[in-house]
């Protein structure tokens, strides 16, 4: 989650100059106005302290962009209280720190009331950053910069030591919110989608030679590519003559009305030079508009251009129709006559909707506009989305373009992963990568950053990836898959964490054992549409789609609840399978912090690799049982017939 701590500033000299009640009056408006910031990104305010407000993004209910959203609501904060005044007349000002990373969550029972407790770095750090804001400043760890995925507008700061901390803490100050600026794609070589690229510079080809327009959807799972691929055909666009717009939807958009029109129509006015409203009455309101268009078309104006300024604003908002059906036909109606005179002004455009599984349900129209005036005139609709539910019925038809992106293939992975660490990447090492990642572009990325972190780049310019840890999943993945699993049903996290203790793969028996209960092949099978696992056969076997989502899933965990499990699994595979595999049981005693019963069958399963020349793999069982081992000397034993083991494998 990503915590956020915004502190008034000044407040004990406010109380100490001027009379209290009327300073607890304007301080309690100021917290009235980041409580409604926090709300509108749907945070959680966790408490105040005196008067400062600490809230959190990703609990109890995680979404995966949650430090996005903490960005956008503190720059809502201090825009917010920018408006307010202190008892001397100035403009009360905050100091906010943000910071990301894991943290527990645990009811307590504090005098017989049910509490949550929150622990982690996370916490004291963004009460740490809060600390070292100047008035008016916002600043974020790297994790939290990192995890928003966005190009946000930062400083970077450098890195300092915290108050109480020993290991330094790089920091960011974030600068101001970039508004309806479009995505842009990280430097660098675009690689692999050559068919899928193909297809749609082909309806650009169209439409430069005879100006027939189209669309394409181009849908994906959230990391997979859609929207880099979408960005690498601008340049395709803009050499063929093609004016280029893009617009994207976000995830706290919703409750917001006509957020994606409004998007539309100021991104195309800034490209002209001017603000939306005033465009769009150029446009639109000329002198062969019917009057009746002119009154239902203003409202419409007033309703799409709400943060634009433009001369009659007041009026214009008086002549909204009262009834919203009326609102939503005149804001419909407009946008179609804005597109087909965008084009007579500007000739053929391709115009990107990002994101379309974020569109706010009162623009739906207005994307049906657009969609239907591609297929007419000389425009091209590109839509990205993810494969969230039912196709929208304006893509359904025969006439739309449809591309469906998969991961990278083996060459692909390696290529993106020696781009990404600037050092050469092996076959075998992209191998493992793309094992792990699936070939998502964004987990290859990320991993390799976080490889690349560990200091992997070795002194011949090569990455080793067979060599690092790997077992830390990258804060912006953990985000991103975290909020996924969130969004399951509580069964169906359930279900999922308890398959991530089995292992990869996993049976549906051994999860209803375990779980002592039922669950029902629909409840899988929602699993699956939900890119989480894949069928392994047809008796109830699956298999995590990544090991990415594994370990997110397992790492969601309680130490203490994934210990149980894994007795469970244990003593559920012993009762089954008495002679069953020793390894399996022993690696489950082992994790469950059962030395007593894990020990033995570590050194049987080291014995039995042994016998067939496995040495490398007796080692690593001898090793785990030398970490559990209480007694000192006869873990020293045990590391050094380990190291023995390892020897014998490697001189083997």
């Amino acid at each position: 989650m990503t915590a956020l701590f915004a502190d008034l500033v000044d407040y004990v000299r406010l109380v100490a100059e001027h009379d209290p009640e009327e300073v607890r009056r304007r301080v309690n408006a100021a917290l009235v106005a980041m409580v409604d910031a926090i709300e509108r990104y749907d945070g959680t305010r966790e408490k105040f302290i005196g008067d400062a407000v600490f809230a959190v993004f990703g609990w109890p209910v995680a979404h995966d962009d949650d430090a996005l959203r903490a960005t956008h609501c503190a720059l809502a904060i201090r825009a917010g209280l920018a408006h307010l005044e202190d008892p001397a007349g100035e403009a009360l000002q905050v100091r906010i720190g943000l910071a990301t990373g894991e943290v527990v969550a645990a009811p307590r029972d504090v005098s017989g009331s049910l509490d949550w407790s929150l622990t982690g770095p996370a916490v004291t750090t963004a009460a740490r950053i809060q600390g070292e804001a100047a008035p008016g400043e916002i600043l974020l760890d790297e994790a939290t910069r990192r995890a928003a995925r966005k190009e946000l507008d930062v400083e970077d700061l450098g890195e300092r030591v915290l108050r109480g901390q020993r290991k330094p803490v790089r920091l960011v100050r974030l600068i101001g919110d970039a508004g309806f600026q479009p995505w842009r794609p990280p430097a660098g070589r675009f690689i692999g989608r050559r068919a899928e690229r193909a297809k749609l510079t082909g309806l650009l080809t169209r439409l430069a030679a005879d100006g027939q327009g189209g669309i394409a959807f181009v849908e994906g799972d959230a990391g997979i590519g859609k929207s880099r691929l979408l960005a690498d055909l601008e340049g395709d666009a803009r050499r063929a003559g093609l004016a280029w717009t893009w617009v994207d939807n976000v995830s706290y958009g919703a409750g917001d009305p006509y957020r994606f029109g409004r998007s539309l129509a100021q991104t195309i006015a800034d490209e002209h030079g001017t603000d939306s409203g005033s465009f769009i009455r150029r446009l639109i309101l000329t002198s062969d508009v019917d009057p009746h268009d002119v009154v239902r078309w203003t409202g419409a104006i007033a309703a799409i251009a709400r943060d634009a300024a433009f001369s009659g604003w007041e009026a214009e908002a008086s002549l909204v129709p009262p009834d919203p059906a009326d609102v939503a036909a005149a804001v419909r109606s407009l946008a179609h006559g804005y597109v087909e005179h965008l084009l007579d002004l500007d000739g053929p455009r391709v115009i990107v909707v990002d994101d379309l599984h974020w569109l706010d349900p009162s623009s739906a129209g207005i994307f049906e506009e657009l969609v239907e005036v591609a297929r007419s005139r000389p425009l091209i609709a590109l839509v990205g989305s993810r494969p969230s539910g039912p196709v929208h019925p304006a893509l359904e038809r025969a006439d739309v373009v449809r591309v469906s992106l998969g991961g990278l293939d083996e060459s692909e992975t390696g290529e993106l992963a020696a781009a990404v660490a600037g050092a050469a990447v092996d076959s075998d090492d992209a191998r493992r990568l793309h094992l792990r990642t699936g070939g998502n572009p964004l987990f290859i990325g990320e991993t390799v950053r976080a490889i690349v972190d560990e200091g992997a780049v070795g002194t011949d310019g090569r990455l080793a990836i067979s060599g690092a840890s790997g077992a830390e999943v990258p804060v912006t993945l953990r985000a991103l898959l975290g909020g996924r699993i969130d969004a399951l049903t509580p069964m169906g996290r359930t279900v999922l964490r308890v398959g991530s203790v089995i292992g990869m793969t996993f049976r549906e028996a051994i999860v209803e054992d375990v779980l002592g209960e039922a669950v029902g092949p629909s409840l899988y099978e929602r699993l699956a549409e939900a890119a989480m696992i894949l069928p392994v056969d047809a008796r109830g076997g699956w298999r995590f789609r990544h090991p990415l989502i594994h370990d997110a899933a397992y790492r969601s965990l309680l130490a203490s609840d994934r210990m149980t499990l894994h007795t469970r699994v244990a003593d559920r595979i012993e009762a089954r399978q008495p002679d069953g595999p020793v390894a399996t049981i022993a690696r489950h005693r082992a994790a469950a912090g059962d030395a007593e019963r894990a020990i033995p069958l570590l050194l049987r399963a080291a014995e039995q690799a042994e016998s067939v020349g496995a040495s490398a793999e007796a080692a690593g069982y001898i090793e785990t049982a030398a970490a559990l081992e209480r007694d000192t000397e006869a873990a020293a034993r045990l590391w050094h017939r380990a190291a023995e083991t390892r020897g014998t494998a490697l001189v083997g």
